[in-house]
Parts: structure tokens; C-alpha cells; sequence
């Protein structure tokens, strides 16, 4: 009997060594060269910023051109070392992941063996009724027989307690590893959608250094590379600009005119400051001209037109590269021309940086054949500018019932 516990013993010893409450180290591995680019990143940014705070001249607009485009290209790289960076750190985890799994199957069959083994040895002792002192003296031929049976019960209730303390150990570590195992499948999948989310900033990035790519040499080709072209092509944009906040001022207070929709209510042009017969085309939340004020309205309030003109293939003909003929339009206005196409976009276009500051273009430019009639989107009471500043210029705001304006210019 003392040789089978002995041997039971050296099980539970070994089994007791064989799984310790272990916390496995994390990936600790620095990323030097993410690291570096980020600081160079953030270096561009500043640079950047102050270069917008300077005189707007065509050797200032390519130094942050450039600067853009530097910036870019550091985004590029510093997103292929982080994608590195999390594949490493996903192929670790996994790693550790299936070490977590086979060390909760060997704990689960620790549990298991030393639940069987205890259940045994309390099975045995209530048989036996070994327990009770007052049995084991009546049951003792000899007072030794007695002493000797009186000592293994002691042992036994000693290591009976030693292996539910064991019990315990093992219960507490397999709960920490299944903890564990939780917790690395968490950071896996966080990284790997995080990974996803960088793939595609990647992406985005490609796209915005071709964008980059050929504005700069757009501004080079319009400009010819010379300071007085330049200014001559920001002074004509600002002169647009006056002309359109102007007219609202000589407008304000004036009698409107109440149009349906579809009613004709101009031919496209090139009045005013244009480079060619074109409408540009505006949207804007304001239900009246007492919403607007001064001339910051024309670069606030602006909605996508897409979002309110009905769906339409439409020519896409801007000069800016990778776009094509496309449908345009979530919404049930009607489009102000019949057969338009678009020479500028809306929002941040390739023609933003030259034009516009950096600025978004909140509207669209759109021509059809010579001549052609420019109609109202939708219900609401129309507003004229006929030559209203003197200037030669025309346009018409349209302010429609449901609390938006519409914006015509550079009509006959």
C-alpha cells in the first residue's frame, strides 16, 4: 500500500509541475521604421501648413505640391510597414494560440484524471468506513495493527487535502489560459481587421499619389510654368467668386418670381468670368437670401447635387484622369439641362489646388451643345441677376419650398 501512494505521489507532483499558471509575454518587438516615418510624417504635415499660410504664388503652389506628394509617398510606406508589422505580429499570435489550446486540452485532462482518482480514494473510505476511530480500534487485532491503521489515515486525509489543493491549482490555471486563449483571439481579430482597414488606406493612398501627380503637372500645363499665367488664372477665379456673392447682395430685398419645375429659365453662357459657355450649377441649404451673409455662404451650407438630382448617365468629360461617363443622382430634382456634360465635379476635383485654394468646388460645370436652355430643378421662387452688377454678369438663385437653394450662373 505505502509503494502504491508513493507512486500516486510522484504522479501528482508531476502532473502539478507539468502545468504552472504561465502568462505568455506579449509581442514587445518595436517598430523602429514605422516609427521613423511617422516623425517624417508629421514633419511634411507642419511644413505644410505653414507653406499655406504664405503669399499664393505658382513657385509656392509647387513647393507644396511637392510637399503633398513627399507626404503621400511616406503615408505609402509607413502603411506597408505597419501591414508588415501586424502580419508578424497575427503569425505570433497564432502561434500562441494553438500552445494555448493544446495546454487547456492537457489541463482538461488533468482535471479529469485527478477528479477520477480523488472520487476513488472517497469511495474506498466510505466503504471501508475508515474514518471513524471507534471502527478501526474494534476492527484492530493488536494495539499495533491499531497505531499502524490510525497513522495511513492521518497520511491519507493529509494528501487527500494536499491533491484538492492541487485540484484547485490546476482548476485556476486552466481558467486563466482559457482567459488567455479569449483574449488572443480578441487582439487576432482586431489586428486583422485593422490590418484590412491599413490595406485599403494603402489603397486610397496609391490613388490620391497619381492624383497628386497630375495636378502638378495639370498646374505646369495651364500655367506654362509662368508666375503671371498663374495669377491671371486665381484672379479670374476670385473675380467668379465676387461676382456670384455680389449679385446676392444687389438681389436682397427684391421680388422673386415663382417658377415650376423644368421651366426654362436661361441659355448657358460665359458670362461673367468663364473660359467657355457653361453652367455652373450649385445647391445650398438656405431657404431665403436673409440666410446669407456676406461672402463666406458660397463655401458653406453646399450639398452634393448628386444628392438631390434624379439618377442620369451623364457625359464626365473634366480632364482628370480615371474619370468616364457615369450615372449621377439619388434624388427627384430635375437636372437643369438636358443633355449636360460634366467638366467639373463636386467637392475636392483636380482643378481644387489651382482654382480654388485647396478648396472644394460646390457645384458642378456642365455644357451641352450651343445654345442650349438651362431649366429650373425643381418648384420655387426665382431671383434674376441680369447683369444686376454692371459686370456682365447673369445667373439665377432659385430658392425651393422644402428649405434649399439652387444656384444658376454664367447664363445669357
Amino acid at each position: 500500500m505505502k509503494k502504491k501512494l508513493f507512486v500516486f505521489f510522484l504522479i501528482i507532483g508531476a502532473i502539478s509541475a507539468l502545468y504552472p499558471f504561465m502568462v505568455l509575454a506579449q509581442d514587445g518587438t518595436d517598430q523602429p521604421d514605422v516609427g521613423d516615418l511617422e516623425d517624417k510624417i508629421a514633419k511634411y504635415e507642419k511644413k505644410l501648413s505653414e507653406l499655406q499660410g504664405q503669399e499664393k504664388t505658382l513657385s509656392r503652389e509647387i513647393e507644396y505640391m511637392d510637399g503633398q506628394i513627399n507626404l503621400t509617398q511616406l503615408r505609402i510606406q509607413n502603411s506597408i510597414a505597419k501591414i508588415a508589422s501586424m502580419a508578424r505580429q497575427i503569425e505570433k499570435l497564432a502561434v500562441d494560440i494553438d500552445d494555448i489550446k493544446n495546454r487547456i486540452v492537457k489541463l482538461e485532462g488533468s482535471i479529469d484524471y485527478q477528479k477520477k482518482v480523488l472520487s476513488t480514494r472517497l469511495r474506498t473510505r466510505y466503504k471501508t468506513q475508515e474514518s471513524s476511530p471507534v471502527l478501526v480500534f474494534f476492527g484492530s487485532d493488536t494495539l499495533n495493527q491499531l497505531i499502524q491503521r490510525s497513522e495511513y489515515l492521518q497520511v491519507m486525509e493529509l494528501q487527500d487535502n494536499k491533491m484538492l489543493g492541487e485540484m484547485d491549482k490546476t482548476k485556476n490555471a486552466y481558467v486563466k489560459q482559457k482567459d488567455l486563449f479569449e483574449d488572443k483571439k480578441i487582439e487576432s481579430e482586431q489586428l486583422k481587421a485593422n490590418s484590412e482597414a491599413e490595406k485599403a488606406n494603402l489603397d486610397n493612398y496609391k490613388v490620391t499619389l497619381e492624383n497628386q501627380k497630375n495636378e502638378k503637372k495639370r498646374l505646369l500645363d495651364v500655367t506654362q510654368n509662368n508666375e503671371a499665367k498663374y495669377q491671371n488664372l486665381l484672379e479670374e477665379a476670385q473675380k467668379e467668386l465676387r461676382q456670384i456673392t455680389g449679385a446676392v447682395g444687389v438681389l436682397m430685398g427684391q421680388s422673386g418670381e415663382r417658377i415650376n419645375k423644368g421651366d426654362a429659365i436661361g441659355t448657358q453662357g460665359n458670362s461673367g468670368y468663364s473660359t467657355g459657355d457653361h453652367l455652373h450649377f450649385g445647391v445650398y441649404k438656405y431657404s431665403s437670401f436673409a440666410q446669407i451673409n456676406g461672402w463666406n455662404w458660397y463655401y458653406s451650407n453646399y450639398i452634393d447635387p448628386a444628392k438631390m438630382l434624379k439618377s442620369k448617365t451623364v457625359n464626365w468629360d473634366t480632364g482628370c484622369e480615371g474619370e468616364t461617363n457615369k450615372t449621377v443622382g439619388k434624388g427627384s430634382w430635375s437636372w437643369p439641362m438636358a443633355s449636360p456634360t460634366v467638366s467639373q465635379g463636386f467637392g475636392h476635383t483636380c482643378w481644387s489646388d489651382i482654382y480654388y485654394e485647396g478648396k472644394d468646388h460646390p457645384a458642378y460645370d456642365m455644357y451641352g451643345s450651343y445654345g442650349s436652355s438651362v431649366y429650373a430643378a425643381d418648384d420655387g421662387t426665382a431671383y434674376y441677376c441680369r447683369n444686376c452688377l454692371g459686370d456682365g454678369g447673369n445667373g439665377v438663385f432659385i430658392f425651393h419650398d422644402d428649405g434649399y437653394m439652387t444656384l444658376y450662373w454664367h447664363l445669357r
